[in-house]
């Protein structure tokens, strides 16, 4: 019984996923429609909520909270800038105070580019770190809280079609984007005491030095943010045809 309950749960899933959510389809655009640019900017705007908070029949998670489990990072950019580190329990807010600058789509081409600013975003996760930040060596493990500022982010990217049962798919072709974070101020807190020295050196030379820091992980950051967002990307487009996506 318990096995039939669960294949009966997914095939209704899948029945569910085959189609818009109706509360969605208001904010679908035409690729015939001459004003598209301008009817995506819109539909933009007016769905920002229904995103922010998660479309679950679409595989979408919520945005603000944005909450991840665990994340790795190994990478070494040169001799000053190496970081190894382990996060947890991820919680990242203030996605919902988004303002769209510029969004550009071309339905024929399946191409895009969207230019966001984020007034503030609050991180917080419990991390471990090795590795070498400059003039600062990283060996600390605990609880950490950053505020960032003026955040810019540009993404261009293109989409591909699949062939999924003789239906079409999109995926993502290339994805590339650009975030600069203008500033912010973090506490790092140990969780062995002992080692609270540790913790504050990090915490004190970022925040004496945000710009000087910010452009030294830059690198690690943007290359992280690209698989997160393709990973996001495609996982939601895996839920419905093309056509749907983009209707004639």
């Amino acid at each position: 019984m318990k096995y039939t309950l669960l294949v009966c749960c997914a095939l209704w899933q899948l029945a569910q996923c085959k189609t818009l959510p109706d509360y969605l389809k208001q904010y679908s655009c035409s690729k015939s429609d001459p004003n598209y640019t301008k009817c995506i900017l819109e539909s933009f705007e007016d769905s920002k909520q229904h995103f922010l908070n998660g479309i679950p029949e679409l595989n979408f998670p919520p945005f603000d909270p944005f909450l991840l489990p665990i994340m790795s990072v190994n990478r070494t950019i040169n001799d000053l800038v190496s970081i190894n580190a382990i996060c947890k329990n991820i919680n990242v807010t203030g996605f919902r105070n988004t303002i769209l600058d510029d969004l550009k789509a071309d339905p024929q081409k399946h191409t895009g580019e969207i230019r966001l600013t984020v007034p503030w975003m609050f991180l917080d996760m419990d991390y471990e770190v090795l590795g070498q930040l400059l003039i600062v060596p990283l060996q600390s493990s605990g609880h950490f809280q950053g505020n960032f500022t003026d955040t810019q982010m540009f993404v261009k990217g293109s989409l591909k079609t699949y062939k999924r049962k003789g239906v079409d798919y999109f995926k993502v072709n290339k994805l590339n984007a650009k975030i600069t974070i203008g500033g912010g101020h973090v506490q790092l807190t140990s969780s062995d005491k002992e080692y609270q020295y540790a913790a504050d050196l990090i915490s004190d030379f970022f925040n004496e030095n945000p710009r000087r820091v910010l452009d030294a992980v830059n690198p690690i950051f943007i290359e992280y943010a690209n698989e997160l967002f393709a990973a996001v990307a495609d996982q939601t487009l895996a839920a419905l045809p093309a056509s749907e996506w983009l209707p004639a």
